[in-house]
């Protein structure tokens, strides 16, 4: 078992590492930050808007990081906020139409990387290994929800 928590940590940690790097390299000529690219994929998917708790929710982001994105995304006219209340946390945010353009050539260039990153595996092994990721970050969010329990039933 320990063995496959260290090549689980080790390629975890190189995916993260090189995925943060392609995603700076992406959005550097819109003089935003990387980390951004999760917030504008979130908003494409969202034709209606997400306010900033769905926002958090979705990118598994605190309501601190996403006012920082929110904001530079306004400012670089990419979102706009639709205020239905006072609280500015229940406004609806938006991709503008230049967002919904920039976000769509990052898409395709997500979809390149992808693509190249998954070189060598057949659809089935691809397959296999997202329904094996999403299972483990499903039972990795359990366990921080509910704590860690000994089982005496795994392996």
């Amino acid at each position: 078992m320990v063995v496959r928590f260290e090549a689980f940590t080790l390629g975890l940690s190189q995916i993260t590492s090189a995925w943060n790097k392609i995603a700076t390299e992406e959005l550097k000529p819109f003089g935003l930050k990387g980390a951004y690219i999760v917030y504008l994929i979130a908003l494409y998917k969202s034709e209606e808007g997400l306010t900033s708790v769905k926002l958090c929710e979705l990118c598994n982001k605190d309501k601190a990081e996403v006012s920082r994105a929110v904001c530079a995304l306004e400012k670089k006219g990419m979102v706009v906020r639709e205020k239905v209340t006072a609280n500015a946390y229940r406004a609806r945010i938006k991709l503008t139409v230049e967002g919904k353009k920039i976000t769509c050539a990052l898409r395709e260039r997500i979809k390149l990387a992808v693509e190249q990153g998954g070189r060598g595996l057949t659809e089935e092994e691809r397959d296999h290994f997202y329904f094996g990721l999403e299972t483990i970050a499903k039972n990795l969010t359990g366990i921080c929800r509910e704590g860690l329990v000994a089982d005496q039933n795994q392996e």
